[in-house]
């Protein structure tokens, strides 16, 4: 591809199917305006077990050291690799953390020489207690930035927060391929889809304390109890340090033949897993986003979810496609698994608007948001976005 066009990177810690799915949908999107280079820098990492990404059907992907852990590589090892590829790009989305040492020196760097970077982010202000001194000297940090990509209006709130007000915000980051995932839970039905009946609730994610899964596991003896005969199962599927006190409290209340740990899954096992659940449930605290939400609907899955995740505010509808809950308040959670395994009419109404809400969290977003502040404005895009965007600031 000629260089005449202008060079856009995406970069991230490594890759999973989403961060694919995002950089295959802006390829698409600039083929022919923009040469797209998708850069993972290590295909492993100490937090998340994905298998490696591979090739992309569209754009270019660089991966800068084929054969490493992230978490194992040197900063300076990681900045010289990074500053090789990027200093040649024209625009630069930054997915990896603005507060490594490494980011740090090379997003002052990449300004200092013309290139037009992007923050991208899903953090948010109620993520955690802040600290007005620590939160200025964040927006030090960030004046390299000359725009941000966020996941939604929490998001977009907090970086106004940190000094972007004159800088361009849009939303759109946190998403997944619907089409993806659809097509992967259409070629694993072989056989006939489970009924209302036979679905059972579903978590999916990470074993450790923020995702409150000691609560969730007690809410769910509560469930049972006054369920009873008609009680679904538990699906846990992941890993992670709190797994060893989660089988421990599953067999202390009784609950061994109820409760299912899966393992890690990988990208089709968890569109599989999705299209065989009744609901997923994800009551996080300090959750910025939840990708998995964006998973959920695009399988159809209405949710059951605590109000602090980042998703709520665009992807979820209280009593439409989900119930939002106060994890602080078990009872509310133990309340929503009750009425969404009573009525199959209301289930079936909350997998058809989970299905509809599925496209406000799919890669035409970020495709959408990624044009408008890498390239001139195209009209049709613009119009999209500010429509994408008006729904979600409604709220």
């Amino acid at each position: 591809m000629s260089r005449s066009l202008p060079r856009v990177a995406l970069i991230w810690s490594q890759f999973a199917p989403y961060h694919s799915d995002r950089c295959e949908a802006v390829a698409q999107r600039l083929e022919g305006r923009a040469e797209v280079l998708a850069v993972e820098v290590a295909p492993s990492s100490d937090t998340y077990a994905w298998v490696p990404s591979g090739d992309l059907r569209h754009g270019r992907k660089v991966t800068l050291f084929a054969d490493a852990n992230y978490d194992r590589l040197g900063d300076g090892q990681r900045f010289r690799a990074m500053w090789s590829v990027l200093r040649r790009c024209d625009t630069v989305f930054m997915g990896i953390p603005y507060s490594q040492k490494d980011v740090i020196a090379l997003s002052w760097l990449l300004r200092f020489t013309g290139t037009r970077l992007v923050m991208m982010s899903d953090s948010k202000f109620d993520d955690s207690p802040r600290d007005s001194r620590f939160e200025l000297a964040k927006a030090v940090l960030l004046a390299p930035y000359r725009a941000a990509l966020v996941a939604g209006r929490r998001q977009a709130d907090y970086l106004r927060f940190l000094l972007f007000r004159r800088r361009r915000v849009l939303i759109g980051y946190d998403t997944v391929s619907v089409e993806r995932i659809r097509s992967e839970i259409a070629a694993a039905q072989d056989g006939p889809v489970p009924s209302f009946e036979q679905r059972d609730f579903l978590y999916l994610g990470r074993f450790v304390a923020k995702k409150q899964l000691l609560r969730l596991i007690r809410a769910y003896a509560a469930y049972v109890a006054l369920a009873g005969g008609a009680a679904r199962r538990l699906v846990l599927a992941g890993d992670g340090p709190d797994e060893p006190a989660m089988r421990a409290l599953v067999a202390e209340l009784g609950l061994a033949d109820r409760v299912e740990f899966t393992g890690f899954l990988q990208g089709a096992q968890v569109s599989q897993a999705m299209g065989r659940a009744l609901a997923l449930l994800l009551v996080s605290t300090g959750e910025q986003w939840g990708l998995v939400i964006n998973e959920a609907l695009a399988a159809g899955l209405p949710v059951i979810v605590n109000q602090q995740v980042g998703a709520t505010d665009t992807l979820v509808r209280n009593l439409v496609n989900g119930y939002v809950v106060n994890i602080e308040e078990e009872a509310t959670l133990v309340q929503a698994m009750l009425r969404m395994g009573a009525s199959r009419a209301e289930w079936e109404a909350m997998v058809a608007a989970s299905h509809t809400m599925a496209e406000r969290g799919d890669v035409a977003r970020f495709a959408d948001a990624v044009e408008l502040l890498a390239l001139p404005a195209d009209e049709a895009t613009l119009a999209r976005y500010r429509a994408f965007e008006a729904s979600v600031l409604e709220v």
